[in-house]
């Protein structure tokens, strides 16, 4: 004689909330996969600034000697 019977409610609600369970599994290993794919392409951008950055122009500018403003009065 068993001691606790589960009912068709019961089974029902385990099956909902199981199912419920595994959504939120499926949702969360989806938002790391994004996390993860933002973050590489983040660390890409960074990558291709510093390159960027480090590209020396063709000629450097020269500074030109200021002239002597003279005061006539």
């Amino acid at each position: 004689m068993p001691l606790i019977k589960i009912t068709g409610q019961g089974l029902i609600s385990i099956a909902v909330l199981t199912g419920l369970l595994w959504s939120c599994v499926i949702v969360e290993n989806l938002t790391v996969q994004r996390a993860r794919a933002n973050a590489y392409q983040a660390l890409q951008q960074i990558r291709a600034l510093q390159l960027k950055k480090r590209i020396t122009p063709a000629k450097l500018p020269t500074l030109q000697p200021r002239r002597a403003s003279s005061s006539v009065g």
